[in-house]
Order: C-alpha cells, then sequence, then structure tokens
C-alpha cells in the first residue's frame, strides 16, 4: 500500500479500518460495514454482513444479507461460504413454506449445488425426483455409500412404479401451482399404463374441484359474488347460462348481450313473452340505466350496468354479475375457455405487471381454477379472489 493510501487511512491497519472496528465492537454492525468498505478491506465488510446476518430475525432478510456478503468478498473462500450459506438458508426457507413447488426447488437445489453444498443439493434433487441431479451431486459429495444406497434402489424399483410415483409428484406440483389442465394430462398418461388408486384418486379430486362455468361462484376483495360468464348471457328453465325455476319461462327466455351502443336485452321468441312496463318485447331493448322485465307471467327480473363493465342481473333472488366478456379483478382476467376434448374451463390469466399468487406460490401466467383457490396480489398476502363452491 502506497503513502498516499496510508494518509488516505486505507487498508486494514488505517484509521478508517480503526474507526470502522469501534463501530463493530459498539454493536453498529450495519455502520461498520459500510466502514470496512470505504477503508477498502472488502472482507472484513463480508464478515460483518454474515454477523449481521446471524443477527438477523428475519429468514428473507438473512438471505439478502448473505446474497450481498457474497458479493463483497474478496477472498474467493470467504464467498463461497457466504454463498453456501444463503443457499442452505434459502432452502430451509423453501421447505418451511410447506407446499414445494417444483420450479423454487430446481432453484434451490442449484444454488445448494453452486455453493459446494452437494449432500443438501443431492437432498433437495431427491424430492423433485431430480435422480441425475441427486446422483451428480452425492458423487460431486463423494458420498460413495449414499450414492451405492442409492443405486441399488433404483435398480430395485420397477420402472413403472417409478414413472407412477414421479406423475403422482408432478401432477399434485401442477394441481398446486393452478396448472389443472397439465396435472391431468400427467395423471392420465401415468395411468394409460395401467390401474393405480393413487392416481386414479388424484384424477377424480382434481376434477371434481375444477369449477366449470358459465356460472361461478367467487369472492371478490371479500364481497360475495355470482358470475355468469359469456359475451352473451341467457336467462331460461333449461339449457341458460342462468337457469331458473319457473314454469312459465322458455327453456332460453332472454338474452343480454353487448352492442355498439351498450347492453342490450332481448326476448328470444318465447311463447310466454317478456313484458317491460306491462309490454311486450319486440325487439333488443338498451339496458340504460336499468330495465325491470318480466319473463313470462310472473318472474320479475331487473338488469342494471355494473360501474366496472357489464352488467348486473337480478333474477330469482339471486344477483348475477355478467362482465359480458372476460371479468378483470386485480389486473388479471378470468373467462370460460373450451378444452380440445370440449370440456370448460375457468381460466385466469395474469401478466408481469400483475402477478398472481396461490398461498406461497407464484402462479404461471395461465392457471384452471379449482374451488378453495385463493389468488392474491403477492405471495402470502390477502386474497383478491376466493373460489367458493359452483353454484347448483
Amino acid at each position: 500500500m502506497g503513502l498516499w493510501d496510508r494518509i488516505r487511512g486505507l487498508g486494514k491497519d488505517g484509521y478508517r479500518a480503526r474507526a470502522a472496528k469501534k463501530l463493530e465492537t459498539s454493536g453498529d454492525l450495519a455502520g461498520a460495514a459500510r466502514a470496512y468498505l470505504e477503508a477498502e478491506v472488502p472482507d472484513e465488510a463480508a464478515r460483518v454482513l454474515l454477523l449481521r446476518a446471524d443477527a438477523e430475525p428475519s429468514l428473507e432478510r438473512r438471505v439478502a444479507l448473505f446474497e450481498q456478503a457474497a458479493a463483497t468478498a474478496a477472498d474467493p473462500e470467504l464467498a463461497r461460504m457466504a454463498r453456501a450459506r444463503k443457499a442452505r438458508l434459502a432452502y430451509d426457507l423453501v421447505r418451511s413454506h410447506g407446499t414445494l413447488a417444483r420450479s423454487e426447488l430446481l432453484r434451490a437445489a442449484g444454488d445448494l449445488e453452486g455453493a459446494g453444498e452437494h449432500e443438501l443439493a443431492a437432498e433437495a434433487y431427491r424430492a423433485i425426483g431430480d435422480t441425475e441431479g441427486e446422483v451428480r451431486a452425492l458423487t460431486a459429495a463423494g458420498a460413495i455409500d449414499k450414492l451405492e444406497e442409492r443405486l441399488r434402489s433404483d435398480a430395485a424399483a420397477s420402472k413403472v412404479e417409478q414413472d407412477r410415483t414421479l406423475a403422482i409428484r408432478r401432477a399434485a406440483d401442477l394441481d398446486r401451482g393452478g396448472e389443472r389442465r397439465a396435472a391431468l394430462r400427467v395423471a392420465e398418461g401415468a395411468l394409460r399404463a395401467g390401474p393405480d388408486e393413487r392416481l386414479e384418486d388424484l384424477v377424480r379430486v382434481i376434477r371434481h374441484r375444477l369449477v366449470r362455468g358459465p356460472t361461478c361462484a367467487f369472492s371478490i376483495d371479500g364481497e360475495p359474488t355470482l358470475v355468469a360468464f359469456g359475451g352473451r348471457v341467457t336467462i331460461g328453465r333449461g339449457e341458460a347460462t342462468v337457469v331458473v325455476a319457473s314454469r312459465s319461462v322458455s327453456r332460453e327466455h332472454v338474452a343480454v348481450r353487448s352492442d355498439p351502443a351498450g347492453a342490450v336485452v332481448e326476448d328470444l321468441g318465447t311463447r310466454n313473452g317478456t313484458f317491460l312496463a306491462g309490454a311486450r318485447l319486440a325487439g333488443p331493448v338498451p339496458v340504460g340505466e336499468g330495465v325491470s322485465l318480466v319473463l313470462g307471467s310472473d318472474l320479475p327480473c331487473r338488469v342494471e350496468p355494473h360501474q366496472d363493465g357489464g352488467v348486473m342481473i337480478s333474477v330469482a333472488g339471486e344477483r348475477f354479475r355478467a362482465p359480458l366478456g372476460p371479468l378483470r379483478v386485480a389486473g388479471w382476467s378470468v373467462d370460460v375457455e373450451r378444452g380440445e376434448e370440449g370440456e370448460t374451463f375457468v381460466v385466469l390469466e395474469s401478466t408481469a405487471a400483475s402477478p398472481a399468487f396461490l398461498a406461497d406460490l407464484v402462479a404461471p401466467a395461465r392457471i384452471e381454477l379449482a374451488v378453495g383457490d385463493r389468488v392474491s396480489r403477492e405471495r402470502g398476502g390477502p386474497a383478491s379472489l376466493v373460489v367458493e363452491a359452483t353454484p347448483t
């Protein structure tokens, strides 16, 4: 170190480092870390950052401090140790969530492996069924006994049983993440190899929980809401979006749809007719500020605009929100979609700007909703959309 650096107090023996040591001794670890960096002794700053991490009660904050220490350290071994501690803690954090997403476990396993924590990496790879990763990590760890045991276990287990176990795990992970169609494809594909009670139960549970539309029961920001999906919503006794029990009402009696000038309601050529202020409807009628109708001889029906678009339909003691297109909630889009085999699914689409979370998991951009789903704007946050039991 040159004379000018000594004058400026740089280096581990300079006055800046001594001042940093005093801050450390007094318990001001954040100030000490900054002072060590100013003294250009990054390894001392990294050491203090590790001390701060040890004293930090928040697991997420501890992970951030370990990462900062790894980026600060000049000594490669110190940086590796900080990365290893971060990887171990991140793995513990993922496991503590209870529901382990494959993507999060895979990331944790890669971090552990990169930080030299090979045995823990092997454990994480085993949890997601990545045999190749587990064997690679055990080999790097020199855990010969565990490696031989793992290879003997693989040789003893039948390939069909392995495939089924992995299919169950994969389908369950996809279900937890909201990818129900993909979960069903995985489980039903595995069943083609032969019957399996576990897979059959999983398929049955997923199908039972799926909501199909066209009407769904939600709680939107805590407000119970019945939603009738479709660009054209019909009300009737049989094959209608909103089904009512009235003998004077036709199977499809009236339709509410969008029009360039706004929402309109029209009778569908019914025998008993639809009446507005005592006059029978002969064509589409604008909803405007709201219309009160009588369907058939005696069924009142009120249709009025909704502040967020679409209309509200009040009929037979129920109120339905009909967005007449996708339902917009918290920056997401929710709508009914028909699958390749004619099945219908209620699909929520999110964006990078407005992500969706299922409990502690980041949801994919498109998920199929199921009864019990609680979708929030942030990890572990309050639910903006809760899927209730589908109305019958």
